[in-house]
C-alpha cells in the first residue's frame, strides 16, 4: 500500500514539473499577446475540461506530459501557420523565441530553488560510499593490482580530473576505452604512511562486470561494514559474539573496505594459518588443494592414505596444503599439484591476491590454522575440510556528524589502527587477546554456502528459478569452452561462501551549496549528452518514463528531501533536453524563429512538416524503445 503511495508521488511531483513548465509558455504567450486554444495535463481523450478566459483547460487519461496548444503552430484551413490572427507564427521571431524559452527557463529555476531548499534545511544523508576516494576492491589480475594498488588506497585523480567518487569511474567503464592515467596515494594504516603513485592503465573487459563495460580494475569503493540486527537465527554470526552496530574492519589477515573484498576473502579457498619460523611467529595464507590433484611421491601417498584413515576422511575427497609435512607440521618440501587452471602449479608459482600470500619455506612449523591451535597433521588435515574465518570488529565507534567534505580524513585517522597489531598477533595462540581498545575478536565463525542460506518459501522459489534460468542458458551455448566456464560460474554462485549478515555504510552529510549543486547535475547532464552524440553511450543505457517514476518512488522511500532532490534533478534535465536544437522541442522552435531571422522571411508549413514529422516519429520511437528497456529491467527479457 505504501509502495502504490510513492508511485501516486511520484506521477504527481512529474505532472508538476510538466505543469510548471507549459504554465511558463502560456504566461509568456499570453503576454506576448497569442492566442492559447487548450491547456492540457496529460495526453489523449479529456477525462474532464472547462473554459476560463478562452482557453479550455483539460486533464487527460495518459498521465505523464502535457502541452500548451497555441493558435497557428499549425497550418489552418488555406491559412500559412503566419497568417492565422495572433498565432505563434504570426509575432516577430524574438516572441516567439521568449515564449519558447520560458518553460525550459521555468524548469531551470525550478530546480535551483528546489536545491536551495535542500541546502537550506541541512542537505541529504548518503552513504559514505558515494562520495570516497578511497578504493573498496581492486581485481587481482588487473594491472592496477600489479602494480600495486590495494583496498583502501585513493585515488585522487583520475585523467588529470579531480576523482570525486565511485560514479566518476562508472561513467568512464561505461564510454571511455582508452588508457587512463590514475594519481592517488597508497596508504599504510598502520603507519599512517602515504606514497604517491601515478600510472597509466588500459581499461579491460572484465566477467564481473556487466558485458560491454570496461574497467581499470577498481570494482568497487570503500565502506563501512556496520553489522545490523539479523532476519534469521541460528546463522553463522550467530554465536560469534557480533553485536548490532559493530562495524567488521579485519577479517582472516586483511584490512576490510567492502563487501566486495569481504566475498572474496571468504571464497579465495585459502587456509589461513599461523606460522613458526626461527622464533618468531607470522600469518600467511595457501591454498586449499583437493588431495587427488597433489603429485605426491609414493612414500608420501601412503603416508596421506593413513592420515585420512585416521582422520575418517577415507574414501571421501579431502583437501590439504601443497606442502609435504612431519607429522608434527614441520614443513619439508612444496608440492606441485593441479590448479583451478588444469595446470601444473607448485606453492611458489601461486598469483598472490593477498598480502598474505607466502611460501612456506623448509623448517617452518604451522601452529595454528583459521587462528585454531593444531599440533599434528591429522589435526590440521581435519581442519582444513570446514573453513573458518576470524573477524575483528570494532565497537562503540561514535557515529558524530560527518560531512562528505572531510569523510576520507575522519576514515583514515578516526580509527586507532595500531591497537590493532596486538590482537593480530595473537591469532593463533590457545589464548588470543579478545580486546584491545574498541577492538573485539570474535569467536570464529563458519561460512556457509549462499545455496543453503535460510530464505523463505518466496525468496527459495526465486532462487531456484534464476538458477534453472542460468541453466537453460548454458545449455543454448554451442562452443564447449564457453559453456564449461558458465557452468563453472553458476556452480561458483550457488556455492559461494558467504556470513549471512546485514551489513550497512555509514551515512554522511551531503550539503553543497545550490549553485555547486546545480553544476554538478548539469555538468552529468552535458557529459551523457556528449557521450550520446559520440556514440560511446548507448540510448539503451538511458532511463525512460518508467525508470523515472522507478526513481521517484524510492526516493519517496528514502525521505522528502531526496525526493525533492530527484524532483529538482528531473526539472534540469527537463529544461536541458527541451534546449536541444531539435524540431518538436522548444529548441527547435527557437532554431525555426533564428532561421526566419536569418532568411527574413517566415517558413511554409510544408517546410516546417518536413523537418518536424521525422522527429515526431524518432521521438515516438525513442519513448517506446526506452519504455521497453525499462520493464526488461523490470520484469527480464521474457517480455
Amino acid at each position: 500500500m505504501q509502495s502504490i503511495f510513492y508511485i501516486i508521488l511520484a506521477l504527481l511531483g512529474l505532472n508538476l514539473l510538466v505543469f510548471i513548465h507549459e504554465l511558463g509558455h502560456y504566461i509568456v504567450a499570453r503576454r506576448n499577446g497569442m492566442k492559447v486554444e487548450v491547456f492540457s495535463i496529460g495526453f489523449g481523450k479529456p477525462l474532464f475540461s472547462w473554459m476560463r478566459k478562452g482557453v479550455k483547460w483539460q486533464f487527460c487519461p495518459l498521465f505523464f506530459g502535457g502541452y500548451v496548444r497555441i493558435a497557428g503552430m499549425e497550418k489552418e484551413g488555406d491559412l500559412e501557420p503566419y497568417e492565422v490572427p495572433n498565432g505563434f507564427y504570426s509575432k516577430k521571431p524574438w516572441a516567439r523565441i521568449k515564449v519558447a524559452l520560458a518553460g525550459p527557463i521555468v524548469n531551470l529555476v525550478f530546480a535551483l530553488l528546489v536545491f536551495t531548499v535542500i541546502w537550506g534545511f541541512g542537505g541529504r544523508e548518503k552513504p559514505f560510499s558515494q562520495f570516497t576516494q578511497l578504493i573498496g576492491y581492486v581485481d587481482p589480475h588487473s594491472e592496477l593490482y600489479q602494480k600495486g594498488i590495494r583496498p583502501g588506497d585513493a585515488i585522487l585523480e583520475y585523467n588529470k580530473e579531480p576523482f570525486e567518487g565511485y560514479k566518476d569511474l562508472l561513467y568512464a567503464a561505461i564510454v571511455n576505452g582508452h588508457p587512463a592515467n590514475v594519481e592517488g596515494v597508497k596508504i599504510d594504516y598502520f603507519t599512517q604512511q602515504k606514497t604517491p603513485y601515478d600510472y597509466t592503465v588500459t581499461p579491460y573487459e572484465s566477467p564481473i562486470i556487466q558485458k560491454g563495460m570496461k574497467t581499470i580494475g577498481v570494482l568497487a569503493p570503500a565502506s563501512y561494514l556496520i553489522y545490523q540486527e539479523p532476519r534469521y537465527e541460528n546463522l553463522p554470526m550467530a554465536h560469534s559474539g557480533i553485536q548490532p552496530q559493530d562495524r567488521i574492519i579485519w577479517v582472516n589477515g586483511e584490512l576490510i573496505f567492502s563487501n566486495e573484498q569481504l566475498s572474496h576473502v571468504l571464497n579465495s579457498n585459502k587456509a589461513f594459518l599461523t606460522v613458526e619460523r626461527g622464533g618468531q611467529r607470522f600469518l600467511a595464507k595457501v591454498p586449499r588443494v583437493p588431495v587427488k590433484d597433489l603429485r605426491l611421491s609414493s612414500e608420501d601417498a601412503v603416508e596421506m592414505s593413513d592420515w585420512q584413515y585416521e582422520a575418517g576422511l577415507y574414501g571421501k575427497s579431502p583437501v590439504f596444503i601443497p606442502y609435504a609435512l612431519s607429522y608434527d607440521l614441520r614443513v619439508q618440501n612444496g608440492l606441485y599439484f593441479v590448479d583451478e587452471d588444469s595446470k601444473f602449479s607448485r606453492a611458489s608459482s601461486i598469483h598472490k591476491t593477498s598480502q598474505l600470500d607466502a611460501m612456506l619455506q623448509s623448517g617452518d612449523r604451522i601452529v595454528a590454522i583459521d587462528g585454531i591451535p593444531v599440533s599434528h597433521t591429522i589435526d590440521l588435515l581435519k581442519r582444513l575440510q570446514t573453513p573458518h574465518v576470524q573477524v575483528i570488529v570494532k565497537r562503540d565507534e561514535k557515529n558524530a556528524f560527518l560531512s562528505w567534505k572531510n569523510e576520507d580524513q575522519t576514515f583514515l585517522k578516526g580509527t586507532d589502527w595500531e591497537a590493532l597489531q596486538p590482537m593480530i598477533h595473537s591469532i593463533g595462540q590457545a589464548e588470543p587477546l579478545r580486546e584491545s581498545g574498541n577492538f573485539h575478536l570474535l569467536n570464529p565463525v563458519t561460512p556457509i554456502r549462499l545455496k543453503d542460506f535460510p530464505m523463505t518459501e518466496k525468496e527459495t522459489k526465486a532462487f531456484q528459478e534464476s538458477l534453472a534460468k542460468g541453466q537453460e542458458a548454458i545449455h543454448k551455448i554451442t562452443d564447449p569452452e564457453e559453456r564449461e566456464q558458465a557452468q563453472r560460474e553458476l556452480d561458483q554462485y550457488q556455492n559461494r561462501l558467504i556470513l549471512g549478515v546485514a551489513l550497512t555504510d555509514r551515512l554522511v552529510n551531503y550539503n553543497p551549496n545550490p549553485f555547486a549543486l546545480f553544476g554538478s547535475v548539469f555538468n552529468e547532464i552535458a557529459r551523457n549528452l556528449t557521450a550520446l552524440f559520440s556514440g560511446s553511450l548507448a540510448p539503451k543505457q538511458f532511463g525512460g518514463p518508467v525508470f523515472i517514476v522507478q526513481v521517484m518512488q524510492q526516493s519517496w522511500g528514502i525521505g522528502v528531501k531526496e525526493a525533492l532532490f530527484w524532483l529538482g534533478a528531473i526539472s534540469l534535465n527537463l529544461g536541458v533536453l527541451n534546449l536541444l536544437p531539435i524540431p518538436v522541442l522548444d529548441g527547435g522552435h527557437i532554431c525555426f524563429s533564428l532561421l526566419e531571422k536569418i532568411r527574413r522571411k517566415p517558413l511554409t508549413a510544408k517546410a516546417m512538416q518536413r523537418m518536424v514529422i521525422p522527429f515526431v516519429a524518432l521521438l515516438i520511437f525513442l519513448f517506446i524503445y526506452l519504455t521497453y528497456n525499462d520493464l526488461t529491467r523490470i520484469f527480464g527479457r521474457f517480455l
